[in-house]
């Protein structure tokens, strides 16, 4: 990856990961059960954002098939979205975030299936390590929960907990719903690249996320959340949870033009351990923390190897 490339792929996830963290912050309280319109303000938020950047570099900049990627991930980001905002509603930010880093694995092959685009035997290796990073970070509370029930563990049973991380699908809400925005994710991230490159980064994702906004809109009414709700707390949730996503997506949608989707894919999940490391200092989430910033540790490390790739 070229030196500009990684710089946009970490500057962006830094702004992801800030997003993270303030979109814990604002569903508590009353807005606990108002994931829906959560997501519906902050893609809201980030789709007008997005707009704006792009008629002020320019005006949209549309190749002739812009629209089927564009639509594409417009539709999945409605699940995606709404999905990753009720994990966190329901479990700890830096507990849920780190599953949607399961999917850079399938990612390769997504990447392969839809644009023919491979990594490199160093990529792959990248890839890798932080795939192992991940699965050891996901499974920390898990490992906590087993310590602190049989007060300590023979190798075996370690085993046994390192070779069963779907226990944590049938014990919480919040990672089930993580799975099911990692699992659409890995469909995504090949049509987000397509879209960056067939459209302006600001235009194609304003698309994206006014699409995904809209259908969380309607979500919002069947689920009734919309119902004793004060606009100035959604104006300012649409506010601070839109411009920092919609920076986000800036910075690695132009890193999605001059990369490879699974290395610019994987990459921006650097945003892990950043986001472990606000939630510890902004949210005060201690659980398990510094286990899992070994995992997180391992990331950045499988993160440095793809940066060296070709």
């Amino acid at each position: 990856m070229s030196n500009t490339a990684i710089t946009l792929v970490l500057a962006g996830a830094l702004a992801l990961a800030i997003y993270n963290v303030l979109s814990r912050y604002f569903q508590r309280g009353d807005w606990e059960d108002r994931s829906a319109l959560t997501t519906a303000l902050s893609m809201g938020g980030a789709s007008l954002a997005l707009f704006i950047y792009s008629f002020a570099t320019g005006g949209p900049q549309l190749s002739p098939d812009w629209l089927f990627p564009v639509s594409a991930t417009g539709f999945l980001n409605i699940g995606i979205m709404f999905a990753r905002t009720r994990a966190r509603a329901l479990e700890e930010v830096s507990l849920v975030t780190p599953i949607d880093s399961t999917t850079p694995a399938v990612v390769i092959l997504t990447a392969m299936i839809f644009i023919g685009e491979y990594p490199t035997n160093l990529g792959w290796l990248g890839i890798w390590v932080l795939v192992v990073g991940t699965y050891i970070l996901n499974i920390q509370d898990l490992i906590q929960q087993r310590k602190t029930g049989c007060g300590g563990s023979s190798w075996r049973e370690k085993a046994v907990v390192y070779l069963a991380p779907f226990l944590i699908l049938r014990k919480s809400a919040g990672v089930r719903w993580a799975f099911v925005a990692a699992g659409l994710s890995a469909l995504s991230v090949p049509f987000d690249g397509l879209a960056a490159r067939r459209a302006d980064v600001g235009f194609g994702f304003g698309i994206v996320f006014a699409i995904a906004a809209l259908g969380n809109f309607v979500l919002v009414v069947a689920l009734k959340e919309h119902r004793r709700f004060k606009c100035a707390e959604a104006l300012w949730r649409m506010v601070a949870l839109g411009v920092p996503f919609a920076i986000g997506t800036i910075l690695v949608g132009l890193a999605f033009q001059i990369s490879l989707v699974a290395y610019v894919g994987t990459m921006k999940r650097v945003m892990i351990p950043m986001t472990i490391i606000l939630s510890y200092s902004i949210l005060g989430e201690k659980k398990s923390f510094a286990s899992r910033i070994i995992g997180g540790i391992i990331m950045t490390v499988g993160a440095v190897i793809i940066a060296l790739a070709e």
